[in-house]
């Protein structure tokens, strides 16, 4: 009688190689869903999705606020592991573009994460907010759109700060200090220093300021103020 094969264990991490054909997808609203990821390397824990823009996305990029991202049905994360999603906007290459310099391009941002608990997540992509993406879409421009996905520790996805519960209490005060952050940031920028050390003179009238600036940002990116900023 021969022995049966050996089989791996349903949490191995070793069930994550080039060969597997689909694991993640992503919903963007308007648009069939997609599993067609690539595999990025030979370890297996990093896939690729590149959209076309005109094409695969209906323009402007800018009027895509939320995507949709997943493990398919039947795939099991390991209990201590989940998935970074990124994403880089990068100008198609044009007859018009210059050949010795490289194309316009966001570099990748982190845009959120699941995990074996959470293995579906709606992220937001503050498209909204690239002034590069708006220059483009005005020229008409297209736009290859790559998402990337890197399978990690959760232990690595809890160093970056990625919030993947958004009912609990950490991360709830995580989002309460970040708006806190903007707005002392804020006022900080209308301080003259006439207060002298530890002391902050601001116009009276600056919460209303800054809570209508809040508002008009929040329309345009509900996550903007979770990301750094150098300007306020």
């Amino acid at each position: 009688m021969q022995a049966a094969p050996m089989m791996a264990a349903p949490n191995a991490i070793s069930q994550y190689t080039p060969t597997q054909l689909q694991v993640l997808g992503i919903v963007i609203p308007g648009r069939p869903v997609r599993t067609d990821f690539a595999p990025a390397d030979a370890s297996g824990l990093k896939y690729t999705l590149n959209l076309t823009c005109p094409g695969d996305l209906f323009p402007p990029l800018a009027s895509i606020r939320e995507i949709v991202f997943f493990v398919l049905p039947g795939i099991n994360l390991p209990a201590d592991h989940g998935v970074l999603c990124y994403v880089q906007l990068t100008a198609a290459p044009t007859p018009s573009m210059p050949t010795t310099e490289p194309p316009p391009s966001t570099g990748f941002e982190l845009l959120g994460a699941i995990t074996p608990d959470q293995p579906s997540s709606i992220l937001q992509t503050g498209w909204s907010e690239k002034e590069e993406l708006i220059e483009l879409s005005n020229r008409g421009t297209p736009v290859i759109v790559t998402i990337a996905a890197s399978i990690e520790p959760l232990v690595n996805i809890q160093n970056l700060g990625v919030s993947t519960d958004v009912n609990n209490h950490r991360g709830r005060l995580y989002v309460a200090q970040q708006i806190a952050y903007d707005l002392f940031h804020f006022m900080h920028s209308f301080d003259t220093g006439a207060g002298g050390q530890g002391n902050m003179v601001v116009p009276q009238n600056i919460f209303d300021r800054w809570f209508k600036r809040f508002e008009n940002r929040f329309q345009r990116d509900p996550n903007f103020f979770m990301k750094k900023r150098d300007e306020y």
